[in-house]
Order: structure tokens, then sequence, then C-alpha cells
């Protein structure tokens, strides 16, 4: 993971998500690609459009020396991670994922949370980046504080993609010295079915291990019938410090009625949220 994109609106929730992603850098020796989103107030096709770029101007100078006085506000303990700073114009969310494009291996953003199921539906701009982004997005609640996290967990369903999700993870996890725990939320509850599920996550886990030589990694199996529940059962007794899950492309209907437990653990986990796209 050689090169971070985070994308600042200079809120409390974006500067959170930078503190807590310089501290990943400066573990993984990464890159911070700092962007600011102006989203100008008149459409270029507008008879007043000249304005645009005279504001555009103005407003990217400006944008610039916040971003630089940010990055300097970090303090001695990043002088090491390397930054690159831009400000362009635009709709926040294509911005985004047109810049992630390039040469970006994650994108970092920082979750407000929302309080009602209409709000989910209709999406916010970290889940609306996670759900279509190429690479992997981090969704950091307001108010984490900057740390490296020891105790990751990816739940898996064994799909083949998450193998590749595991690579990418393990070579993350290998750089923070942290341990990995694969869970597998299943509807099982009969003794027979868990055992041949243990099975089946240790048989998963293990060929991690000699796949990636990495031996810090653990599996768990927890029965429940909503798997969004499972997930929050599993969160709420154990010490785990980073959730990692895959999203998949799913059709309109599907997200009308059936919003993703990724999009959903999004917006109300409490802490940072790793989602890999599959």
């Amino acid at each position: 993971m050689k090169k971070i994109l985070v994308p600042v609106d200079f809120s409390d929730a974006s500067n959170d998500a930078l503190k807590y992603t310089a501290e990943l850098a400066r573990c993984l020796n990464a890159t911070i690609r700092l962007l600011h989103v102006h989203t100008p107030p008149i459409s270029r096709h507008n008879p007043m459009s000249y304005l645009v770029n005279e504001q555009g101007n103005e407003v990217k100078h400006d944008s610039l020396e916040k971003l630089t006085s940010l990055m300097n506000s970090l303090g001695d303990r990043y002088s090491k991670v390397k930054f690159e700073l831009s400000v362009e114009s635009g709709a926040i969310a294509e911005v985004i994922l047109s810049a992630a494009k390039e040469d970006i291996d994650l994108i970092a953003m920082g979750t407000q949370g929302v309080s009602s199921f209409e709000k989910i539906l209709l999406g916010t701009n970290t889940a609306e980046i996670i759900e279509r982004a190429n690479c992997p997005v981090l969704a950091i609640p307001q108010g984490t504080k900057p740390y490296a996290p020891r105790e990751i967990m990816f739940a898996t369903d064994y799909a083949p993609s998450d193998w590749e999700s595991a690579k990418v993870l393990t070579d993350m996890a290998r750089g923070l010295n942290a341990t990995i725990t694969y869970l597998h939320v299943t509807r099982a509850y009969d003794e027979d079915e868990l055992d041949q599920e243990r099975s089946q996550i240790d048989e998963f886990t293990n060929e991690i291990k000699r796949s990636t030589d990495f031996e810090r990694i653990k599996s768990r199996i927890i029965s429940d019938n909503n798997v969004f529940m499972g997930l929050d059962s599993a969160l709420q007794d154990s010490t785990v410090e980073l959730l990692c899950l895959s999203t998949r492309k799913r059709s309109l209907m599907e997200k009308l009625y059936n919003p993703s437990v990724t999009r959903r653990m999004a917006i109300y986990t409490q802490i940072p949220l790793l989602a890999f796209k599959v």
C-alpha cells in the first residue's frame, strides 16, 4: 500500500480521518495525497461562468494554503510521511473516483454517520465511494484517535475474491504488526453444522497462512440469522480495532430494498471500516 488518497473538506470528520491515516502511512511507509474538492456554485455552461474561473483560482490558492497548514499541524511525528497536495473542482464523488484511478492504493475518508434508514437509501459520499471505487476504501468515524490497529477482523463468506483481498490485508497487517481474525457469520446452530463451518474457516485461514507466510491469523464462527446483527455482536464482545468487509456490485433493486452490509456498517460502525471492492 504505497499511496493513500485522503479527501479533505476541513470538517472535523475529515481532519480526524487525516490524523488516523497519517499514523497508518507512518507505519506502512506510504505517501498521502490530500485532496480538496471545490464545487462551483455556477455551472460552466451558465452565462456567468466567467466568474467560476476567477473564483476558482482564488479558492484553489486558499485551499492549498489550508491543506499545507493542515499537513503541518500533524507535527514532527509524521515529518517523514510524504504528502502530495491537490485541489480540484467538480462533483465530490466524481472527482474523488477520478483521482483514485491514477496511482492510488487506498481511499481514506471520514464519516459522520446518519440517523435514519432513508439516509442509508439516499446514501452519503463515503458510502457512494465504497460502492463505486475500484480500490479499497477506509471509512473512519469522526472522533477516531490516530492509532495503528493491532486487532483486525475480516468478515468472509469464502468468496474467491476474498483471497485477493486477504493478500492485500496481510501485507497491511504485516506492516502494522497486527493480527487478523477471519469471521464467518452462519445461520447454523446445530453442533454438527457448526463443526463443518469451523472446519471450512480453518481450511480457509490455513491456506492464507501458507500462501502469505503470515502466521498472525485466527478464525471465528458466529451464529446469527442476520449478518448485520451477527457482525455487530462480534464487534461488541471483542477488541477489534479495524473491521474489513467485501462489497460487490448489486442491481438497482437490490440497492433500494436490500442495502449492503458493507454500506450499513460504513455508516453505523464505531471503528474504522476497510471495504474491499470485488
